[in-house]
């Protein structure tokens, strides 16, 4: 799949046309990729799209307009291939549309883009999903950006936090596990998922004092921090609309906690950013 570039004196971007992944986000500065290489010895995946579900169902199983379907967890997006639409030095747009394959899973037209924009050391992500139905569609959307963590060699994980720019209640599952504007990376609740409920939260930033990368979101249902097992050097820091089921719930994909519904026809966007220093 061919992997599209762009830069300024600051910092440098690329995207692949698979699953419009970004590849690689580094900071000039410092030399600092900050982007999950998507090592299989731990995490293959990189930074995918969530849609058109977040997590996975109880018993994985999907029910739409009374039919089953069969959809891998996070959907089918992450393993999409997308077609580049427009690319310039500091901008690239990626489309996916409905396909025979798409269909056999999710009985949905649609037009989904990503348009990332380069500026400075922020790289913006731009979403737009269009119901090309005649009907509502219902959809979930999530973020799942993966970061080298440690940043830099000689520095340990354990020297890294998670800073939230609002207090917030961090769980797993019916536990808290901390209050507050910090979170420390430990593995055993990382492995599992550390979850916050409609966040106030609109800059995370992942640091040790010295490197530092932070996520702008705003509107996010959920906010998810994620690691493999096995000491995984990366951290994730997902914003999300619905997420995978904490217990039995048998209820058809449009009534699934958090699902969004998009008329005929319409457009729904929303937008992220990353900036690394």
């Amino acid at each position: 799949m061919a992997v599209f570039s762009m830069e300024n004196d600051l910092a440098y971007a690329a995207v692949s046309e698979h699953a419009s992944e970004i590849t690689s986000f580094i900071d000039k500065e410092t030399g600092i990729e900050h982007m999950w290489q998507g090592d299989p010895a731990f995490w293959s995946g990189r930074n995918p799209t969530l849609f058109p579900m977040v997590g996975s169902t109880w018993n994985k199983e999907i029910w739409i307009d009374g039919k089953l379907y069969q959809m891998g967890n996070h959907g089918f997006t992450r393993n999409s291939d997308f077609t580049c639409v427009e690319h310039s030095e500091n901008r690239i747009v990626m489309e996916l549309k409905d396909s025979e394959e798409t269909l056999a899973q999710y009985p949905f037209r649609f037009t989904l883009r990503i348009e990332y924009t380069l500026s400075g050391k922020t790289l913006s992500i731009h979403y737009s999903i269009t119901n090309e139905n005649d009907r509502t569609m219902p959809f979930n959307f999530g973020l799942h950006p993966a970061f080298n963590c440690p940043m830099a060699e000689g520095e340990k994980q354990m020297d890294y936090v998670i800073e939230t720019n609002a207090d917030e209640i961090f769980k797993q599952g019916r536990d808290t596990i901390a209050v507050g504007r910090q979170l420390e990376l430990e593995r055993k609740y990382l492995e599992r998922t550390v979850l916050v409920t409609a966040p106030k939260t609109t800059d995370t930033t992942l640091t040790n004092g010295k490197h530092r990368v932070t996520v702008h979101a705003e509107g996010y249902e959920w906010l998810a921090f994620w690691s493999a097992k096995n000491d995984a050097p990366f951290i994730c820091i997902e914003p999300w609309h619905s997420h995978a089921d904490f217990e039995e719930t048998n209820v058809p994909f449009e009534e699934r906690e958090g699902t969004l519904k998009l008329e005929a026809h319409q457009e729904f966007t929303t937008d992220y950013s990353i900036t690394v220093g």
